[in-house]
């Protein structure tokens, strides 16, 4: 996350982010790093690393890894977890203005982190540089198909309760096409550009319970902290009806999230 950024993610409680937020956006770091494989002994720089998902299972996997990140509490976290794991290191930092050298890393990836904001471009830009040539770059991105995340379907439902509102600020979660994509890495100085629409599975922690395991989140957004006792408490009993469409047989939730993986080379 950047400091220049609109608005930014709630992401004091990391206990919650951790059991909530990573269990959406995990399985894409997983599949981004499989992309790499092998990695031991290469350099990592994780932008936008919250809590360190990624930087731990990279860093299991042997990367030398540098989480950096705007939020001091996450990082925290993140220092705490890579603890046991030599060359490896988080620091706060904006990702329009890394402080490293050029060419300093083997591997760049952003999960859900730059890609989220209006200064996307920048971030980018720094990614590229601090990646030495022929290394790579990965980057992960909602592809804002019908209710590709648990944030979209909370979206879904407010703008049909509340299509006169923004739920959250226009510059959040910038809207890409492959094409899009393929053209700004492209204009970036990366070649072999490889855009995959992947796909996972979130599943709450207690489905019945859906709806509350995610407002602590919802609340970070200007639109849905808004709401008034009534609106909420419509919009709580439009979002579990929605969550409920994806429940199996055993009345187990299982939501297809969605999102764009973007591979690259660096010139």
């Amino acid at each position: 996350m950047t400091s220049e950024a609109k608005f930014q993610m709630p992401t004091t409680n990391t206990g919650y982010y951790e059991q909530v937020g990573e269990r959406a956006t995990q399985p894409f770091a997983t599949t981004a790093l499989n992309g790499f494989m092998p990695i031991d002994g290469l350099s990592l720089l994780d932008v936008g690393a919250g809590t360190g998902g990624l930087a731990v299972a990279a860093a299991s996997r042997g990367a030398h890894v540098t989480a950096i990140d705007i939020n001091t509490t996450m990082i925290l976290r993140c220092q705490e977890r890579l603890k046991s794991f030599d060359l490896c290191s988080a620091e706060v930092m904006d990702f329009c203005e890394l402080k490293f050298a050029a060419s300093a890393f083997d591997i760049a990836v952003s999960n859900f982190g730059i890609l989220a904001y209006l200064n996307w471009q920048a971030g980018l830009a720094e990614m590229v540089r601090v990646t030495r040539s022929n290394g790579h770059i990965a980057l992960v991105m909602w592809t804002h198909g019908h209710d590709c995340s648990p944030a979209h379907v909370m979206k879904r439902v407010f703008n049909e309760l509340f299509p006169d509102r923004e739920i959250w600020p226009s510059g959040m979660f910038p809207a890409f096409s492959e094409d899009s994509l393929k053209a700004h890495l492209a204009r970036a100085g990366c070649y072999g550009i490889d855009v995959q629409f992947v796909s996972s599975e979130w599943i709450p922690l207690r489905s019945e319970h859906a709806v509350a395991e995610c407002v602590p989140m919802f609340n970070g957004f200007p639109g849905f902290a808004a709401l008034s006792g009534d609106e909420l408490a419509l919009v709580i009993a439009e979002l579990e009806m929605a969550f409920r469409a994806y429940a199996d047989r055993e009345g187990i939730i299982r939501l297809p999230t969605k999102a764009f993986l973007v591979t690259a080379k660096k010139m």
